[in-house]
């Protein structure tokens, strides 16, 4: 999807909204405010978008703002750990990319309905000893109706790889959207 006149780091959300605007043929001042779109039910298109959003989030390595995106009592199954509540997940983020150094993310979306999506994704990450991996997921999402996840679901599964075996090579941040998604890569 191309937003003409844009920069790529002009916020998504403001970018949905100004595109729904155009769609709908309504008049924009100079200061478009973002519209909730990305809540459920989800569309195709919405259900794409929600899971680049969530993407771009987690490539901030940020834990408070991550956790923005969850309900405040939301649930969450992480490999083996569990957990109850923002606080719960701000402070597995910290622990997680404190271990999982220059962490790189593609999610992509498997299927969605309703208030439910599932994705797929990878991650490059190396350890303090320069160790990389790959790791390989699949989430499972379910949402409140103003679009805040309640449960997240992830299965993941580590794989060893060398430095030079690295696909995701963007500077630290958001995926550039000229950067193939899993897809493109062959993951």
């Amino acid at each position: 999807m191309v937003f003409r006149g844009f920069s790529k780091t002009r916020n998504l959300s403001t970018l949905v909204g100004i595109q729904a605007c155009r769609r709908k043929g309504t008049v924009m001042n100079a200061q478009p405010e973002p519209i909730v779109g990305l809540a459920p039910p989800f569309t195709r298109q919405t259900a794409i978008l929600k899971v680049r959003v969530v993407e771009d989030k987690w490539n901030t390595r940020d834990p408070k703002q991550v956790s923005a995106g969850y309900a405040n009592d939301c649930y969450w199954r992480n490999r083996s750990e569990f957990l109850h509540g923002r606080e719960e997940v701000v402070a597995f983020l910290t622990r997680k990319w404190s271990k999982e150094l220059d962490y790189r993310l593609i999610k992509e979306l498997w299927s969605f309905d309703g208030n439910r999506i599932a994705v797929r994704f990878a991650y490059e990450s190396h350890d303090d000893s320069g160790k990389w991996y790959r790791s390989y997921g699949n989430e499972n999402w379910e949402f409140e109706p103003a679009g805040l996840m309640k449960f997240r679901y992830a299965s993941i599964n580590d794989l060893p790889i060398k430095e030079q075996d690295r696909l995701f090579h963007w500077p630290l941040g958001r995926r550039p959207d000229d950067h193939p998604g899993l897809t493109g890569l062959g993951l």
